[in-house]
């Protein structure tokens, strides 16, 4: 009898666990999937008022906000569902209280501009690109990032040569990055464009950005065609 008993109490254990966790499941049920409506943000001078012209602050509060906006207390949005038109409303927002940080557009190209539809993430490499014209000298390692998303997520090689050339003629700061100026004729080289990519080059030669000869002589060689198979 004391071996039954012995047998059973195991079983009997893992029964009342079982049924106590399907009592606190339904007591604390998971997350509900919910979209978040984002709305019209106030204007900035509201909030520059609000925070007590505290902008840098406020802005980073606002990012805080769009940064965890797809999980409110209680909630699960998919990013995909986040109304990109709003969000850029909200971008903007920030963007305009503190036009020296970069963490909007950080958030925009790592975080947005990768998920969702290709609609929506050319909406938002529309708007980088956008505020990439305003300050090309501070915000171009946005830009490089969006020529990453247009060549690699969206095969948009066209937006990708683009933001490529932008990039080249925008930026005038000297302490840009070479590899940075030769992205548009290295990814045309790559495409096959190489009339294009020679122009390129010879450009860059023209403006004195290109000095070293070896660096010459390896542009020189990415724009020789594959040699064939044997």
């Amino acid at each position: 009898m004391r071996i039954t008993d012995a047998r059973i109490r195991p079983w009997l254990l893992l029964c009342i666990c079982l049924y106590a966790n399907v009592l606190f499941q339904r007591q604390n049920p998971p997350a509900r999937l919910e979209v978040v409506e984002l709305g019209t943000p106030p204007p900035a001078k509201i909030v520059s008022m609000a925070a007590l012209g505290e902008n840098i602050f406020a802005s980073y509060l606002v990012m805080l906000f769009l940064q965890n906006v797809d999980v409110p207390a209680g909630r699960a949005t998919p990013l995909a569902d986040i109304d990109r038109s709003a969000l850029i409303h909200w971008f903007d927002l920030t963007t305009d209280l503190d036009p020296n940080s970069g963490y909007p557009l950080l958030l925009a190209t790592r975080h947005y501009a990768e998920t969702g539809t290709p609609a929506q993430r050319r909406i938002m490499l529309d708007w980088i690109y956008q505020r990439f014209e305003e300050r090309p000298n501070q915000r171009w390692p946005w830009l490089v990032h969006g020529v990453f998303v247009a060549r690699h997520v969206l095969k948009d090689n066209a937006l990708a040569e683009f933001y490529a050339s932008a990039l080249r003629n925008r930026v005038t700061d000297p302490r840009l990055p070479l590899w940075v100026r030769q992205m548009d004729l290295l990814l045309r080289a790559d495409l096959g464009e190489t009339e294009d990519a020679r122009a390129i080059l010879g450009a860059l030669v023209a403006a004195g950005q290109i000095r070293s000869p070896a660096e010459l002589k390896f542009l020189e060689a990415r724009l020789l065609p594959d040699p064939s198979p044997d």
